[in-house]
């Protein structure tokens, strides 16, 4: 099999038992799990936004009929158990087999053309969810009868009351609703295709008649093998964003009613919604709304990453991440055959040091910070006594890292003591040896810890090129959260991997391996950048980063690893759709499309910041670190000054 992460493997696994091989559960542990257990996953509409490649497809698939039904015909194999666990808790399985009939429906396709015709906003809003209706029901009724199930066996259980409705849509059973269906769809779909709009007096009578099955169907009933099944319906409408604004509107008011008991889902992306809903964490929590609508209450909102508990998402997301990569490394031959089947084992943790040229070079650097900064030899010694203590507990670092620290604390030592005058004795041009007289306590004791460490590497890197991206947890970070971009970064690695596997070399990649190839990975992604405004998007990321790596190499260190984020005052950043949409959808795209992530309400000195993160690609290509809360204060008008005249 070709490479699975360089073309996304749920994206062209047309067979249902290899799709299921390689998805993750954890996804829907993360997003699902809770809302179903609630009972806010089926009972009203459910908005699911999330970035490009935050899985959002690959999810929907997981709800149709037949891939349920494959699951639990593989239920003995433990390949599938987690999933299966998984999506039983989702409340998409029960104890008999599957409780949901999934249907997807593409709104990439025909839909907001509707939005040009020359009709009244209601004759259109009719139309276009007449058609919706009708492909969903054939995309029901398919689901079944593609598992196996005859279409003369399947019929629905009607609302009570609903009568007139019911016979509008052809009656209960199926091939009844098959046909009808497949009528007001044919009508439907003459007038969009149209090339001149047909007068109102025109439309076909079967596409402008009140067709509402979702008014009627309460249950789909059939028989599966030797058991009759009620399953509650589902209707999932992807790529919603693909629609106009006020089609989208129109669409979610519609589906809010809440005497369905057709379940509902709305599967799109950021960029379809307005930028104070992005830029607003208000959004995200519920409490947002859409005209006439109380979110709260009426929708469920899902998004596929989130700005609360970080930490907890982040470890969230590299079991995930793992978990998928080693689902995928179990596609390919190559490394099937010798039982590699851990990602993580293929890449090495283990950190190159700078040539010794290079460190004698640093030691140099470090004698001369010494006297410049008049260190004593006394005070020498306990500073390095302090960095051994640090890396021998750590078992992190070598010679080089030793050094670097070194650096860094003598920086941090001269900014804590007195400054001296200019002819005061024992301090530049004198040799370290003898600077001993002139020893000045700190006013704060120095103290060697991990963000010493990693400013020393981040130094190390810059100066020295030495490997800084490496090893498992490093790719999944620099994912940004999205399975996509984990699956382009690690594909490249993957890659190289199997090559050396081919020419007889070991598998394994060493740090220095990784880190180039990743750094490659991520200067492609970069230039192939090609959504809305992403020039403008570049402008203002590149600007960030620009400042913080300034921040980053300041010989003390002073942010550990250093920043990767600019942050601005929250009132004044929840100001920003209003006083500046211009900069509102930059910031937008860029949110929208990984290459920034807001963390609002970040609380620190007292202040309550808006954090704009750099996404993964843009930290990796920049050298900057990957820990995240570094930031740079700053202002709405420092984002605008970094776009210029925009």
């Amino acid at each position: 099999m070709a490479n699975p992460f360089e073309k996304r493997a749920t994206e062209y696994l047309r067979d249902d038992e290899a799709f299921l091989a390689v998805v993750t559960p954890e996804p829907l542990t993360t997003f699902f799990q809770r809302h179903a257990e609630e009972g806010s996953l089926y009972d009203r509409l459910a908005v699911i936004v999330g970035t490009p490649g935050s899985g959002k497809t690959t999810l929907a698939r997981l709800f149709l009929y037949p891939t349920l039904r494959t699951l639990l015909r593989n239920s003995s194999l433990s390949t599938y158990k987690a999933l299966l666990d998984s999506l039983t808790s989702c409340r998409a399985i029960g104890d008999d087999g599957p409780i949901i009939v999934g249907g997807r429906i593409p709104l990439e396709a025909e839909y907001r053309e509707f939005w040009e015709f020359p009709y009244s906003e209601e004759l259109k809003g009719g139309l276009m969810t007449a058609l919706l209706q009708a492909r969903t029901v054939l995309a029901w009724l398919r689901s079944l009868t593609d598992a196996g199930i005859p279409l003369e066996t399947i019929s629905i259980r009607p609302r009570a009351g609903s009568e007139a409705a019911l016979a509008a849509i052809g009656g209960r059973d199926g091939p009844s609703l098959f046909a009808r269906a497949s009528q007001v769809e044919l009508a439907i779909y003459k007038v969009s295709a149209a090339l001149v709009p047909p007068d109102v007096s025109d439309i076909d009578a079967d596409a402008a008649a009140g067709y509402r099955p979702f008014d009627v169907i309460e249950e789909i009933v059939f028989r599966d093998a030797d058991r009759d099944v009620s399953a509650r319906p589902l209707v999932i409408f992807d790529d919603a964003h693909s629609l106009h604004r006020a089609q989208l509107q129109l669409l979610i008011r519609w589906l809010t009613r809440r005497e369905f008991k057709v379940s509902r889902w709305i599967l799109m992306r950021l960029d379809a919604l307005h930028p104070s809903d992005v830029l607003s964490d208000s959004s995200r929590g519920g409490d947002g709304e859409e005209p006439g609508i109380k979110r709260s209450r009426e929708i469920t909102s899902i998004w596929l990453q989130s700005s609360d508990d970080r930490a907890q998402q982040r470890r969230a997301f590299r079991k995930m991440a793992k978990d998928m990569a080693n689902r995928y490394l179990q596609q390919m031959d190559v490394f099937n055959r010798r039982r590699l089947n851990s990602l993580g084992d293929l890449l090495s943790t283990q950190a190159e040091a700078i040539a010794p040229g290079k460190i004698e070079q640093l030691r140099g650097t470090v004698a001369a910070m010494q006297r410049r900064h008049g260190v004593s030899a006394k005070r020498r010694e306990a500073i390095e006594e302090e960095v051994d203590r640090y890396l021998q507990a750590s078992s992190e670092g070598g010679e080089d890292v030793r050094l670097a620290m070194l650096s860094i604390l003598f920086a941090r030592y001269a900014k804590r003591v007195p400054q001296r005058g200019l002819f005061d004795a024992n301090t530049a041009d004198v040799d370290a040896a003898d600077v001993n007289t002139a020893d000045v306590e700190p006013a704060k004791p120095l103290t060697a810890d991990s963000d010493v460490a990693e400013g020393a590497r981040v130094h190390l890197l810059h100066r020295f090129d030495r490997p800084y991206f490496f090893g498992i947890d490093i790719l999944c970070d620099a994912s940004s959260e999205n399975a996509e971009q984990f699956l382009q970064l690690a594909g490249r690695l993957v890659s190289q991997s199997e090559t050396q596997l081919i020419r007889a070399k070991p598998a394994t990649l060493t740090s220095g391996m990784q880190h180039t190839l990743l750094r490659q990975k991520a200067g492609e992604i970069l230039r192939d950048w090609d959504f809305p405004q992403h020039q403008l998007v570049r402008r203002l990321a590149d600007g960030i980063a620009k400042e913080c790596l300034k921040k980053s190499l300041e010989p003390n260190a002073s942010l550990g690893g250093g920043a990767s984020a600019f942050g601005i005052p929250q009132d004044e950043f929840d100001e920003i759709p209003r006083k500046h949409p211009a900069l509102a959808r930059v910031l937008q795209f860029g949110v929208a499309y990984n290459s920034f992530m807001l963390v609002p309400n970040h609380g620190t000195k007292k202040k309550v910041w808006c954090l704009v993160e750099l996404g993964g690609t843009l930290l990796l290509h920049h050298g900057l670190t990957l820990r995240r809360g570094g930031f740079l204060e700053r202002h709405s008008d420092d984002l605008l000054k970094l776009l210029g005249d925009h």
